[in-house]
């Protein structure tokens, strides 16, 4: 794939990932005769991870902290197996806060079906008519 593609493909801009290129966070990419990137399947799956990291608030630090493990080989499975199961660990508690959140919603949702607007803490703006 190339770069128009993969940047389409991931909803990303192509100067993204040039700048994540640059920065050591996704290896080099291999050039064509046309010196036109040439992504391989390999490059995708880690950009998949990368950006999933990303998305669920792993840092650019970490995520280089974590690259620079893994060029370590096989010495550095444990430290790296236990960023990735902190990481799951803070997404499990993001995604209690998210539900609590939802809960929060419904229950304002409800109050406005049942109170005709009313809102769970009150508003300057409601009265009841």
């Amino acid at each position: 794939m190339n770069i128009d593609e993969v940047a389409k493909h991931f909803h990303i801009t192509k100067s993204k990932l040039r700048y994540y290129e640059k920065n050591g966070v996704i290896r080099k990419i291999a050039r064509d005769k046309n010196d036109n990137r040439v992504y391989t399947k390999d490059d995708l799956l880690w950009i998949e991870f990368f950006l999933n990291l990303k998305e669920t608030g792993m840092s650019l630090k970490e995520i280089k902290h974590y690259i620079s493990l893994k060029k370590g080989g096989m010495k550095t499975v444990d430290e790296r197996k236990k960023i990735l199961l902190d990481h799951v660990e803070l997404i499990e508690e993001k995604i209690q806060e998210l539900i609590v959140t939802r809960e929060d919603l419904q229950e304002q949702i409800k109050k406005y079906d049942e109170e005709k607007g009313m809102c769970i803490i009150k508003c300057s703006s409601d009265t009841k008519d």
